[in-house]
């Protein structure tokens, strides 16, 4: 290879990296901090939870960031009960869906099934996309194309204060909707990944006032 095709190569491969390293600055969001964690310490905090099994999904941190591994399950699930349930809160975290085809989280009810007491989510696909999904119907209520690459962090926020949701990517508000799905007590955060590897970092917690 000649060396300026070689120097040229080298630069893009760097480039790619420090892409996937760079994370966007955290948003300034409203409210009282229920829970934050930055995933720095080697395992995960005991009260995050997820199924054990064999063949089940793994979550390892590594290069300090959590990261969500389909393995063998339908999917990757991990959740995390706050000590009371809440009305409006909202959730601040990095999401980078490098290998897989999205990331989705969001609050979950009281009840005995974390998953099954969900109404909707926010999903991040890697083909940038970002999505308010009802999780019962599947259907997407309303979807923003960002078109960042799926290595690149993303800073999303998601705020859900009364029937009105918000969301921003990166410090820009790109979705704004409205659905009785967001009312009502929230128990705890649920983060969901399908169809291979992503990560999550920098997660954060908030109540509404």
């Amino acid at each position: 290879m000649p060396l300026k095709a070689a120097i040229i190569l080298c630069l893009a491969l760097a480039t790619v990296l420090h892409a996937a390293d760079k994370k966007p600055k955290a948003m300034r969001t409203k409210g009282e901090v229920l829970f934050a964690d930055e995933f720095k310490s080697d395992k995960l905090d005991e009260k995050w939870e997820f199924n054990k099994s064999a063949d089940g999904a793994k979550f390892p941190i590594k290069d300090g960031a959590l990261e969500l591994d389909q393995g063998g399950a339908q999917g990757a699930v991990i959740w995390r009960a706050f000590d009371t349930p809440v009305q409006d809160a909202s959730i601040q975290l990095l999401v980078r869906p490098w290998a897989c085809n999205w990331i989705a989280f969001g609050f979950y009810g009281p009840g005995d099934r974390p998953g099954g007491e969900r109404k909707l989510h926010i999903v991040v696909a890697k083909t940038g996309a970002v999505a308010i999904r009802d999780v019962k119907n599947q259907d997407s209520l309303k979807a923003v194309n960002t078109k960042i690459p799926p290595e690149e962090w993303l800073r999303v926020s998601f705020e859900s204060k009364g029937d009105k949701i918000t969301v921003s990517v990166n410090d820009r508000e790109v979705l704004e909707y409205k659905t009785e799905l967001t009312e009502g007590e929230k128990a705890g955060v649920l983060l969901n990944l399908y169809g291979g590897k992503g990560s999550v970092d920098e997660i954060e917690v908030k109540v509404l006032k």
